[in-house]
C-alpha cells in the first residue's frame, strides 16, 4: 500500500470576509476550488498506479469511489505575506509590537512541505526582534 500525500501548484485563492451580523470572519473556500488539486494529484497517481500494477483504495474516505480526502490543507500558507502586510521581518505593518512568525508569511505553495522554511523565518523574525525591538 502506498501512502499518498501530495501538494498540488492549485491558482485557486480562497477569500475571508467580515460577517457583521456574527462579528466573525468567513472563510470562502468551495468544493470546485479543490476539485482543481484533486485532479492535479488524481493525474499523477494514476501514472503511479499504472507503473506499478497497483489500485486506488476505495474504502478510506466513507463515500463510493471517492479515492482522495479532499477537505482539508496540510500546510496552509498565505495571509499575511512577507514584504506585504508585514516588512520583511514579520512586523505587522502599522501596529507597534505586534508580529507574524508563522506560515502565512510564505505568499503560497513552495512545493515541499514548508515547515523548514517556516522555522527559519520565525527564527530570522526572533533574532531581529530581540537585537531590536527588545
Amino acid at each position: 500500500m502506498s501512502l499518498y500525500l501530495a501538494i498540488a501548484k492549485n491558482p485557486q485563492r480562497a477569500t475571508f470576509t467580515y460577517d457583521s451580523a456574527s462579528d466573525g470572519v468567513k472563510l470562502g473556500w468551495t468544493a470546485a476550488q479543490s476539485a482543481v488539486s484533486v485532479a492535479i494529484a488524481k493525474k499523477l497517481f494514476d501514472r503511479i498506479n499504472l507503473a506499478n500494477a497497483t489500485i486506488y483504495r476505495y474504502d478510506l474516505f466513507g463515500s463510493a469511489g471517492k479515492v482522495f480526502a479532499d477537505d482539508f490543507c496540510y500546510h496552509p500558507l498565505g495571509g499575511c505575506v512577507l514584504g506585504q502586510a508585514t516588512d520583511n521581518y514579520g512586523r505587522v505593518k502599522g501596529y507597534s509590537n505586534l508580529y507574524v512568525t508563522d506560515g502565512s508569511l510564505v505568499p503560497g505553495n513552495i512545493g515541499v512541505n514548508p515547515f523548514v522554511t517556516v522555522t527559519a523565518l520565525a527564527e530570522r523574525t526572533m533574532e531581529r526582534v530581540l537585537a531590536e525591538d527588545l
